[in-house]
């Protein structure tokens, strides 16, 4: 039986299949909201192998450019209401209270459930070396 859209159901499961995993227009777009933004990229790994269905984006923000990320986060909610996926919230380090020196921040785009090394993870591990936590 059709639905309302006129799609049948393997249809609607092959699309769902299909949109998890990353396009170039997908991509293109983030690296065009990369080039408007102040960060420096950390770190990029895309997850999924061949068909890439995620991307883990590792960034940077010194001095006055601490409150872009906001922008950046701003940018990630609306590429997920528009390609899908499974947003996870971001991990932010700020360095520097009241006034940060230093923000960092790591964005999961589309589709990243295995477990990928993070920055978060690297800092938590140093400040646990010389005794101090997270």
């Amino acid at each position: 039986m059709a639905s309302s859209t006129g799609k049948r159901g393997s249809e609607k499961v092959m699309a769902a299949w299909k949109a998890r995993i990353l396009t170039e227009a997908s991509v293109k777009e983030i690296g065009a909201a990369l080039d408007k933004s102040p960060a420096k990229i950390e770190g990029a790994t895309f997850v999924g192998g061949e068909n890439p269905t995620g991307f883990r984006l590792s960034l940077a923000y010194d001095g006055d450019y601490g409150p872009w990320c906001g922008n950046d986060i701003l940018f990630w909610l609306k590429w997920h209401q528009s390609h899908g996926g499974a947003p996870r919230p971001p991990r932010i380090i700020i360095n520097g209270i009241p006034f940060p020196d230093l923000v960092r921040m790591e964005l999961d785009f589309g589709h990243v459930e295995e477990h990928v090394p993070s920055f978060v993870e690297d800092v938590a591990g140093e400040l646990a070396a010389v005794g101090l936590r997270a």
